[in-house]
């Protein structure tokens, strides 16, 4: 049984975050996690355990609250609040000491990657050692059913496992892009189509486009992303700042804008 641990400042950005574990646990037996940091420390005393208790309960109160919108049954969850300056780290922490396979969380207002700079999302993709879903503040929930899967084929054969192992929770196909400038040179696309080939399945399907190097990889994406209409895309990150920035927060990339109600799943290369 998978294990999702959703954050939550008690926002009502952060209802979409929530909303998506939702869907996710109606789908595939799942245990999901709430929890909140709070960034006001108290001593270690009695007035403390009662304020985390009060804690507890108001983070429960606010997460039933959410399901009874849904129309969904809560199932197997807990409710998790502590006290921490500095809530990546935090959240990081308890991720590994609960042994999460996924941490949930969503972003800060509208464009995903545009206006992530200096939130604890950009912090958790650059350092998490789990993988990140990424929640956009406008996620409405619908069922999931198909990954666009955005690769640089570097190291598919040993991403893909991942990929179609994730698919597999919700019985979904995987349409996998990769974006080359090369694509219309030499035997490049020969190339690709051999890949292709050696990799695709009933599930699997592959998608080569021409890349245009005025462009940023997102906004690329972005046009596919409205053709297919998937209910994730998969990325793998090489999780430093310079990668970060280059591919997600470039001038290019805020002058096009990348603005989608599409959650993205976050892997470490």
């Amino acid at each position: 049984m998978k294990k999702l641990l959703v954050t939550t400042d008690f926002s009502s950005i952060s209802r979409a975050a929530i909303r998506f574990a939702i869907q996710f646990a109606a789908q595939t037996p799942c245990e999901l996690i709430f929890y909140s940091v709070n960034t006001k420390t108290f001593e270690d005393n009695i007035d403390n355990y009662y304020k985390k208790t009060t804690q507890d309960y108001k983070l429960k109160k606010f997460i039933l609250s959410i399901y009874k919108t849904t129309k969904k049954e809560p199932g197997k969850a807990e409710f998790v609040t502590e006290n921490h300056t500095h809530v990546d780290q935090a959240i990081i922490a308890y991720a590994q000491k609960c042994h999460a396979d996924f941490i949930c969380i969503n972003t800060s207002g509208p464009g995903i990657f545009n206006q992530l700079i200096g939130t604890t999302a950009t912090k958790l993709i650059t350092t998490s050692p789990i993988p990140l879903l990424v929640i956009p503040y406008n996620y409405r929930m619908k069922a999931i059913h198909l990954l666009l899967y955005a690769s640089d084929l570097v190291k598919l054969g040993v991403e893909l496992p991942f990929v179609k192992k994730f698919a597999a929770l919700f019985a979904a196909d995987v349409a996998l892009y990769h974006y080359n400038e090369l694509l219309d040179q030499g035997n490049f696309k020969e190339d690709f189509n051999k890949i292709a080939q050696n990799y695709q399945s009933d599930k699997v399907s592959f998608n080569f486009k021409k890349l245009n190097i005025e462009y940023s990889l997102l906004n690329h994406l972005k046009v596919d992303i409205r053709t297919i209409r998937p209910s994730i895309v998969v990325m793998f990150t090489k999780q430093n700042r310079d990668w970060f920035e280059r591919h997600f927060l470039s001038s290019k990339t805020k002058e096009f804008g990348f603005d989608t109600h599409t959650p993205i799943l976050v892997f470490r290369k």
